[in-house]
C-alpha cells in the first residue's frame, strides 16, 4: 500500500514540548495581567484619572480664547456658606463663609469650625454639626445666621465623594502649602511637599481634613486654601464652560441654587471670570466676615 505523504505522527517528545509551550503561554499571559491590574490599582490610589488616561469621561480640550463677554458694572455683594460632609452625612468635615463683593472682585473668607458651639438650648449646646446632623443644610444655614448676625445668600454642600470628583473636573488645584507634612493616623495618611502643588481630588480631601488638627493657624490656611479654590474655579480660563460648572454644582451638591439663580448672577459671575480674585482676603472669626 502507498504511503500517505504529509503524515505526521504525534511522538511522546513533540506532545511535551507542545504542553510545555501551551504552559509557557498561559503563565506569561497571567502574569502581565497581574502587573496591569496592579499597575492600575496603584494609580487609582495615588489619585491618577485612569478613564481620563484612556479617553473616557474626559472633556474635550481646546485652544479656543475665551469668549469676550460684554457686562455692564455689575454691583453686588453676597454671602455663601460652604461645607463638605462625609458620605453618609453624618459628620461636617470642613465649612467656610464666603462674601464676595463686585465690581471690586473681593473674595473673603472664613474657615468655621463645625464642632463649635452656636447656640445653647434646653436640651444642651447645639453645634453647626449636630444641626445638620438631625435636621439638615437649611437648618443649618439658619442657625449660622442667628449665630453670626449675617443673612447667608445660597449655600452649596458637597459629601467628600463630590467634593472630589468637583476638583478632579478642573484637573486638580493649586495650592500653596506652607510646610512639608507627613501625617498618619488610623483613618488617612498625607505626605506633601512644601510650595506650589497642583492637588487632585483626594489629596486636596486629605489636606482639608488635616488642617482641622492644626487648632487656630489650621483654620487660617484652610481660609487660604478655600480662596485657592475659589480662584481655581473663577478664572478666565473657565469662563467658556461657566454654564458646565453652574451644572456640576446644581446636578450634584446640596444647594438652593437654582438656573434662575445663575441667569440673575451670570453678568457677576462673568466679571469674577474674567478678572479673577483680584483682593483675596481671610478673616479669623465669623464676626468679621460681616
Amino acid at each position: 500500500m502507498a504511503r500517505k505523504k504529509n503524515l505526521v505522527f504525534e511522538t511522546q517528545s513533540r506532545s511535551d514540548r507542545g504542553n510545555a509551550r501551551k504552559f509557557w503561554i498561559i503563565l506569561t499571559v497571567s502574569v502581565l495581567a497581574v502587573l496591569l491590574v496592579s499597575v492600575a490599582l496603584i494609580l487609582k490610589n495615588n489619585d491618577y484619572d485612569i478613564n481620563a488616561a484612556f479617553g473616557f469621561e474626559k472633556e474635550t480640550e481646546t485652544t479656543e480664547e475665551p469668549d469676550e463677554v460684554q457686562t455692564d458694572v455689575f454691583e453686588a455683594e453676597r454671602y455663601f456658606l460652604l461645607f463638605c460632609t462625609d458620605s453618609d452625612k453624618q459628620k461636617i468635615n470642613f465649612m467656610s463663609l464666603v462674601r464676595t463683593e463686585l465690581p471690586e472682585c473681593r473674595v473673603t473668607v472664613c474657615a468655621v469650625d463645625p464642632y463649635s458651639v452656636l447656640e445653647t438650648t434646653e436640651s444642651g449646646s447645639e453645634t453647626a454639626a449636630s444641626v445638620f446632623v438631625k435636621s439638615g443644610e437649611r437648618a443649618l444655614v439658619s442657625s449660622i445666621e442667628r449665630a453670626y448676625g449675617i443673612d447667608i445668600d445660597r449655600y452649596v454642600g458637597t459629601d467628600e465623594t463630590d467634593f472630589k470628583t468637583f476638583i478632579n473636573y478642573f484637573g486638580g488645584m493649586k495650592i500653596t502649602v506652607p510646610e512639608q507634612i507627613d501625617y498618619k493616623t488610623s483613618e488617612m495618611s498625607l505626605v506633601l511637599i512644601k510650595g506650589n502643588q497642583n492637588l487632585k481630588g483626594d489629596t486636596m480631601f486629605k489636606y482639608m481634613c488635616y488642617l482641622n488638627s492644626l487648632g487656630s493657624e489650621g483654620k487660617r490656611r484652610q481660609s487660604a486654601a478655600m480662596l485657592e479654590i475659589l480662584g481655581g474655579v473663577f478664572s478666565q480660563g473657565n469662563l467658556n464652560r461657566r454654564s458646565r460648572i453652574f451644572s456640576q454644582i446644581t446636578n450634584n451638591m446640596m444647594t438652593d441654587m437654582s438656573i434662575v439663580d445663575f441667569s440673575q448672577e451670570e453678568n457677576g459671575i462673568v466679571l469674577l471670570m474674567q478678572n479673577g480674585i483680584l483682593q483675596p482676603e481671610t478673616v479669623d472669626y465669623p464676626e468679621e466676615i460681616g
